[in-house]
């Protein structure tokens, strides 16, 4: 993450807003601050960065060139006995729903998304995104408007969650992936999509061919209604 971008963040955190919050205070476009956070844009424009100086008070020199925090969180303990817990990374990608999801299955260009939401840490592949689930298929294990987090970049083990789109189709489907090694007559490799809801089919690659888009890595989840 470059200065500006780690400034940039770090102001946000420092008045507790997000970059949509932003937008709704100010001229600046949330897509702006993502590009610049995540990296994708890596030398914005003076008017740009001017934006953001006058919106929270700081000189643009300062916000270019100074490190406004010295990434400690804060110290613990008394004395000498400190620890230092250093500020997590934070990183902006893409929401999309099963229809956006599937146009980036299909054609693998950048995510098109208005919304972005947050990963915390190290150690996510370059390409993941939230998906915003659709449906009851996965229920009891899987609630619509649940968010997971998808990385198209890897292999899925047997078990683990997937987004599928199955061919003739825009919409990408969530279920439980199940690989069922080689068909008796044909000989060639299939598996199949299992939903948790069992109201609703198997879907077997012999009748319905789908590819793979991705595996889920990680979920947000709501444990109580408040």
């Amino acid at each position: 993450m470059s200065l500006l971008a780690k400034n940039i963040q770090y102001l946000l955190d420092k008045n507790n807003i997000n970059a949509y919050q932003l937008q709704e205070k100010s001229n600046i476009a949330q897509s702006t601050t993502f590009r610049i956070i995540n990296g994708d844009t890596k030398s914005p424009s003076s008017t740009t960065v001017l934006k953001y100086a006058k919106y929270f008070d700081i000189d643009e020199a300062d916000l270019r060139f100074k490190d406004l925090s010295d990434n400690i969180k804060k110290l613990q303990g008394d004395g000498d006995n400190f620890k230092v817990i250093k500020k997590e990374t934070v990183r902006y990608v893409p929401l999309l729903n099963f229809v956006q999801a599937g146009e980036f299955c299909e054609y693998h260009d950048d995510a098109i998304s208005d919304e972005f939401l947050p990963i915390f840490g190290e150690g996510y592949g370059k390409n993941v995104y939230w998906i915003v689930l659709e449906g009851d298929s996965m229920e009891p294990d899987f609630k619509s408007g649940e968010l997971v987090l998808i990385d198209p970049d890897i292999q899925p083990n047997p078990a683990d969650y997937v987004i599928a789109l199955r061919k003739g189709e825009k919409k990408v489907t969530f279920k439980k992936w199940r690989p069922r090694g080689f068909d008796e007559k044909t000989g060639e490799e299939y598996s199949q999509l299992i939903p948790s809801n069992e109201n609703y089919p198997i879907i077997d690659s012999r009748f319905v061919p789908f590819t793979i888009c991705g595996v889920a890595v990680e979920r947000k989840q709501i444990l109580r209604s408040v």
